[in-house]
């Protein structure tokens, strides 16, 4: 399973349900993995932060021992035709939530997101939500 930034973000802000799927996921045996998109975007914001050395320690403790999927080229093409399609279909999508949902395409796992629209009728593309 692939974490989306939202889920990333709502750990480190203790939200309930987050932290509830985060322990059902683990209990069933499974693996919470991130892209190395998630961590561009979540620096992002640190840098945008006003408090970044509290925000940047929040951001390394929840991703300290977590595996980190790249952004490869099969990844890439494949986000580069979710990007396409949606615009085609008169929809929009963010890059980076289209260079996630390529990863997670390409690699058949499963997203775990709260922003679901983010993420709609994208095809092949597995989505849980908490």
């Amino acid at each position: 399973m692939i974490a989306d930034t939202s889920f990333l973000i709502d750990i480190m802000k203790s939200d309930k349900e987050a932290i509830k799927k985060a322990e059902e996921i683990e209990k069933k045996g499974n693996t919470i993995s991130i892209t190395s998109i998630s961590i561009f975007e979540l620096f992002v914001g640190v840098t945008l932060s006003i408090k970044q050395d509290r925000e940047k320690n929040k951001i390394n403790r929840i991703l300290k021992g977590l595996p980190v999927i790249s952004f490869e080229e099969d990844s890439a093409r494949e986000a580069g035709r979710i990007f396409a399609q949606k615009r085609k279909e008169g929809s929009t999508i963010e890059p980076e939530d289209a260079m996630i949902a390529g990863i997670c395409s390409i690699r058949n796992e499963v997203l775990i997101t709260r922003n679901i629209k983010h993420f709609n009728d994208i095809e092949g593309l597995r989505v849980d939500s908490y």
